[in-house]
């Protein structure tokens, strides 16, 4: 693995603990991260699939009432499941993005204290038994094979619920998520952190993904607002452009430095292109 380079500034992870900035991530990394991205820019031209070599897929996650679309795909040559779940694309989605109001994670009451944000949740709802079913049944299929949650934006969150949810389920879990919102109130990110290990590069298998400045106070990932109850949890792997292992930098869950220390407002471009992988359409 490549070395790291300090830089100046320390920033304070959801989990209370202290983590210096680093600049730099290994080829290996940016390889799995430019895969997972594309995956997850892939799911907005519905089934037409555009997917790295290599890859099958097994099944179509969807519900007509709140559209949310997803796929279940299978690595043989990797040995992983992977779920991914599209972000927003149509009205529905978009009401979904504006619902703030915290919701008890009621379909996974073990994550005791856990709210979420409520139009999330009910998107959630409207799939997890889907899901579940999907996922099982595939991994059932191929016990060895480890489990893979990625997604984009509104996916980048239900991704987050499908982990917490999952967890207690399949043993080999890793998360990758672009572009992601603010999910859940500090307990929900304390048992993401405490459950994928976060507070440490060496230790998580949850890889929040940023890009430039899709990080203004209107953006995405800075949605909804901490004044609402939320906070991010895990480390943020936020990516520069052009895209290169030096160009990548790892920072704690809340803090002014990386993306969020960047210019800019609204959704914006950076919103559009992870790890050099554009948002697809037909």
């Amino acid at each position: 693995m490549e070395p790291f380079i300090y830089i100046l500034g320390f920033v304070l992870a959801s989990t209370s603990s202290v983590l210096a900035v680093t600049q730099g991530i290994s080829s290996t990394l940016l390889d799995r991260f430019e895969q997972m991205a594309t995956i997850c820019m892939s799911t907005y031209v519905e089934d037409v699939c555009v997917l790295p070599g290599g890859l099958s897929k097994v099944a179509t996650i969807t519900n007509s009432t709140t559209d949310i679309h997803g796929w279940i795909l299978r690595d043989d040559t990797a040995g992983e499941i992977i779920t991914v779940f599209r972000g927003t694309e149509s009205i529905q989605n978009y009401e979904t993005d504006t619902n703030y109001t915290l919701a008890d994670f009621s379909t996974f009451p073990a994550c005791q204290g856990c709210q979420v944000h409520g139009g999330y949740y009910l998107a959630w709802v409207s799939v997890v038994d889907q899901v579940q079913s999907l996922l099982q049944e595939e991994a059932s299929r191929y016990p060895d094979y480890g489990i893979v949650i990625t997604g984009h934006s509104l996916g980048g969150s239900l991704a987050a619920l499908a982990a917490a949810q999952f967890s207690s389920l399949f043993e080999n879990l890793t998360v990758y998520t672009m572009g992601e919102p603010r999910t859940g109130n500090p307990a929900f990110a304390s048992f993401i952190d405490e459950t994928f290990q976060t507070s440490s590069p060496d230790t998580t298998k949850f890889f929040r993904c940023t890009h430039e400045n899709d990080c203004p106070t209107q953006g995405i990932p800075n949605a909804p607002p901490t004044s609402d109850g939320y906070v991010h949890h895990g480390l943020e792997y936020w990516n520069r452009d052009p895209t290169s292992t030096e160009t990548s930098y790892v920072c704690g869950g809340e803090t002014l430095d990386c993306c969020s220390g960047q210019n800019g407002s609204g959704i914006n471009a950076a919103h559009l292109v992870y790890w050099g992988k554009i948002l697809l359409h037909l």
